[in-house]
Parts: structure tokens; sequence; C-alpha cells
């Protein structure tokens, strides 16, 4: 005996089919980052810090990256503080740092942090975490261990959360915004008496273009669409010709 589609379960297999199409036209959001250096534009011989800025898959929330990128005189440094500004000021207030592994802790290495008023900071924490003299101020600062490199507080990258208590952050708050950045215990070897303050702006930020949705091929839908008409012709005749026999 052949078995038959029945109507509920054609009805059942046509709805869960049109939840497939529909919900494979929106592909999830896509990471998108970027990335660039700054130096000390007072010093020829100055190393450099690169800051990555990550939108964890459109999450609402910016990972930052920083890194010393030492030369061949100064192949090592401290970094000792970050320093930003942001777009929209008015987000400064609600601003927080979490750890990449669990964003409602402050990050050990993170001693000091302080999030405006706007154009306002260019100390934060200890004294020498400074970057007076160079001109600017921003929008927020943070600083990184101690003073020193003792106890192994000799950091040459970091990461660390960034974001807001009740709105979303996106990459395009820190297109075209002035960053710093303090490194000390620079040098290479055991020769580390050198010091920097490194300033610069980040580049233009364009968002990457969205993925293409994915539409089925059109003989596959023409196919699907047949095998369904079908199933349901066959289904209604066969509750037709039962009805029949029953009458009779």
């Amino acid at each position: 005996m052949k078995n038959f589609l029945p109507i509920s379960a054609a009805s059942t297999f046509l709805a869960a089919t049109a939840v497939v199409l529909s919900t494979s036209a929106f592909l999830p959001a896509h990471a998108a980052s970027f990335s660039f250096n700054i130096k000390d534009s007072t010093d020829t011989k100055s190393p450099e810090v690169k800051f990555t800025l990550d939108d964890l898959n459109g999450s609402g929330q910016i990972k930052f990256t920083v890194d010393y990128v030492g030369n061949s005189i100064n192949t090592i440094g401290d970094l000792r503080g970050v320093f930003f500004n942001i777009k929209d000021d008015s987000l400064l207030s609600g601003l927080k740092i979490g750890s990449v592994n669990d964003t409602t802790k402050l990050p050990t290495f993170i001693t000091a942090s302080k999030f405006g008023p706007a154009g306002t900071i260019d100390k934060v924490g200890n004294n020498s975490n400074s970057l007076t003299g160079r001109g600017l101020k921003f929008d927020a600062g943070l600083e990184i261990g101690q003073q020193g490199i003792s106890g192994g507080d000799d950091f040459q990258t970091t990461s660390f959360i960034l974001y807001h208590t009740s709105q979303d952050l996106t990459l395009e708050q820190f297109s075209q915004q002035n960053f710093g950045a303090r490194i000390m215990s620079v040098g290479s070897g055991n020769n580390r008496g050198g010091s920097n303050k490194l300033t610069g702006q980040a580049p233009l930020y364009t968002p990457p273009p969205p993925k293409p949705k994915k539409v089925p091929e059109p003989a596959t839908t023409a196919a699907l669409g047949l095998f369904l008409a079908g199933a349901l012709g066959v289904a209604k005749k066969k509750s037709l010709a039962q009805s029949s026999i029953a009458i009779s």
C-alpha cells in the first residue's frame, strides 16, 4: 500500500519550509575591525603603539587590543596608559571597562580609569601616566599597571572590552578620533631608561558592505513548490475517496 502525505502533514511541512526559506535570507552580522599605529612625533627614534578595535560581531561592545611595536633601537617598552576620544560625548557617563573573559569584572591590569568631562583628560592615576605637553586632551583615559617593571609589571600588549551600560557601541564612534598612549621603560636589553608620549588619529572607518542575502536557487524553489502542490493534491483526493466510501 502506498503511503500518502495527509493534508495536515503537508501543511506542517509547508509552514516549516516557509520558515527555512525566510530565515535563510537573513545572515548574522559579521565581524568588523580596524587598526592603526601612533607614535611620538617629537622623537625620530620613537617606537609605535598599535591599536586594534573590534566590534565582536556587532555585539555593541568594542574590544581594544593595544600592542607595543618596537624598532631596532627600542625593542621593548612598558605600556602605562591609553587615552582616546569618542564621537558622541553623551556616551561618556555610561562607559565601562570589562575583562575580555568576563565583562562584569575590571581587568586586573587596569589600575585607574576616567571618562569625561570631554576634552579634559591628559593624565590618569599615577602622575607618570601623563600626556601633558603634547597639546592634546582626551575624553577618556586608562592606567595600565604601576610605574616600573618589577614583579612582572611589564606590559607589551593588553586587551579589554569597552561597553556602555545602556547603548550599543559601534566602530563609527572612534572614526578619525584622537588616541594616545604612554610608554615607559623603553629601550633594549637591560638599557630601558627611555619613555615616550604617543599621539595620533584613527583613520576614517568605513563599515564593510553587508553580506548578500542567501536566496534559494529558482529551480530549487520551483521544484519545492511543485512537490508541495502535488502532495496536497494527492492528500485531497485520498480524503475525498475515503468520504465517498463512507457514504455508500
